[in-house]
């Protein structure tokens, strides 16, 4: 606008500011190269495309007002040279293109993840040393260490967040200006607490199904909903038929509320579970594209909100957890504090996350359901059932009814086991050591006990045939010890010099 051949007088132009200063904005051009400067004589050769109103689109929110800006970033960000942009030729896509969309399924991928991606997932949702409970995700000692259900959407985000989409061929969205609507997460099983999954991914108008399998069985299914600004003009419906629907919470006031300050770090801590999206992390892109500072992901309040159900209604039992369904409405700074208000009706919890400061709805129209503790424990029997150690345990307890009472005496101490299969507890064993004659019997300890050990079933056997040394397997991350862990010397009473095993 400052070249001395520009001819333009009284026009109002948007200029990447937070005011609407028009109420139409027309779809432009790049006119920048990657690492090389911006020139008047540029802007003048792309005038006519820079003023072209036939294609326009109306911006109604400041979110769609920026998602264009952002997306020409990222694409100058990642391409050598840029010319034209890329939607100019067309406001949307035709219906026969989407039709074909429509069921395309990308090719199958692995996700993989140690314990510490969930533990460092668990952090970015706020999880904290400060809640006694919350131990359980973010340290993997812990006997009962699980992996928080939420982190299934982790598994399943890559193609999006990887920028897999816009290569689909015949997908014509703008994905600058695509905005994250909703969110559903069903578990068939709890997540392992490592573990490598083969995802599928398949279309449903802009409506992503997302299914992860461990070992060929299915785990865990996502539903990525999408709103694809200024994509319309295909026929037909604008929702697809397979969304899942979101509920209005109930008219009443809340059976429970539970709140969280998130840090001032949140953002820049979450992204490190794999959404690398600089409008979280960096003030200048924030900024540009209107706002005070870097936001939230939307998934990490969605996390923080989830993790409050968990803990008002299932005693963070993961194993209870079944689905999620959540809509995104506002954004949320960090270091803003984040207020769960629950609805309880049988099964299903209803809830809404407020910012506690403003009072804003940023989660609507959301649910968990849970599981009935009765369909949990009626699954643990089998499960038990199938194990090796089952016998070994059981041999235990039938040798120690002619020694019991001169072992005892000896050892003095309560042993808890808790017997994993595929990365969850199928089993817990008590070896009483301490009073009368010694006993053993499937279950936890029914007062307290002096050392609890947590391992596979398979390295249990291990350790028993002895072909694996309980230090190394313990150093390793393979047998998790709590308690008084110096008594496990006096385990070789049992499993050798008395037992015989």
């Amino acid at each position: 606008l400052c070249h001395e051949s520009c001819e333009e007088n009284g026009s109002l132009f948007e200029v990447s500011h937070p005011f609407l200063l028009s109420l139409k904005r027309a779809l432009g051009a790049i006119v920048r190269q990657k690492n090389q400067p911006m020139t008047p004589e540029a802007v003048k050769a792309n005038w006519q495309k820079i003023c072209d109103f036939e294609n326009a689109s109306k911006p109604l929110r400041i979110q769609e007002s920026i998602g264009s800006i952002i997306g020409v970033l990222s694409k100058i960000d990642s391409e050598g040279g840029i010319s034209t942009n890329s939607t100019s030729h067309a406001a949307s896509a035709a219906p026969s293109a989407f039709a074909e969309i429509i069921g395309h399924e990308l090719p199958s991928f692995s996700s993989a993840y140690t314990e510490l991606q969930t533990i460092m997932y668990a952090l970015g949702v706020g999880a904290s040393v400060k809640e006694p409970k919350d131990m359980k995700f973010i340290y993997e000692g812990s006997t009962d260490f699980s992996c928080l259900p939420t982190f299934g959407v982790i598994i399943a985000q890559k193609p999006i967040t990887g920028g897999d989409l816009p290569q689909v061929p015949g997908l014509s969205v703008d994905f600058g200006k695509a905005l994250h609507g909703e969110q559903y997460l069903e578990l068939y099983k709890p997540l392992p607490r490592s573990g490598e999954f083969v995802i599928n991914f398949i279309f449903s108008l802009i409506c992503f199904s997302v299914y992860s399998y461990f070992e060929e069985e299915l785990i865990c299914y996502n539903q990525f909903s999408v709103f694809a600004v200024g994509s319309g003009g295909i026929g037909g419906k604008r929702v697809s038929d397979k969304a899942k629907v979101a509920v209005p919470v109930p008219n009443r006031p809340p059976d429970a509320v539970r709140s969280d300050a998130t840090s001032l770090n949140q953002s820049a801590l979450y992204r490190l579970s794999g959404d690398w999206n600089p409008l979280h992390i960096d003030p200048n892109l924030a900024g540009f594209a209107g706002f005070d500072r870097p936001i939230l992901h939307g998934l990490c309040t969605f996390g923080f909100s989830a993790r409050h159900v968990l803990q008002q209604f299932a005693d963070n039992d993961v194993s209870r957890f079944k689905a999620i369904k959540a809509r995104f409405s506002k954004p949320v700074y960090p270091g803003q504090t984040l207020q769960t208000e629950m609805w309880k009706e049988g099964n299903r919890i209803h809830f809404q996350t407020k910012v506690q400061e403003t009072g804003d709805i940023v989660i609507s129209n959301a649910y968990v359901d849970l599981l009935p503790t009765s369909e949990i424990s009626a699954k643990t029997p089998s499960e038990g059932g199938e194990l090796q150690s089952t016998l070994v345990f059981e041999e235990i307890g039938r040798r120690l009814k002619d020694i019991g009472h001169e072992v005892a005496k000896k050892v003095n101490a309560v042993f808890e086991w808790h017997i994993t299969k595929g990365g969850h507890t199928a089993a817990k064993w008590t070896i009483d050591l301490k009073s009368g004659s010694g006993k053993v019997y499937e279950g936890p300890a029914k007062g307290s006990a002096d050392a609890t050990f947590t391992l596979s079933d398979e390295d249990f056997m291990e350790v028993v045939l002895g072909k694996l040394d309980p230090q190394k397997a313990f150093f390793s991350g393979r047998l998790k010890a709590r308690g008084n862990i110096m008594l496990s010397q006096k385990l070789q009473m049992i499993l050798k010099d008395y037992a015989k095993l």
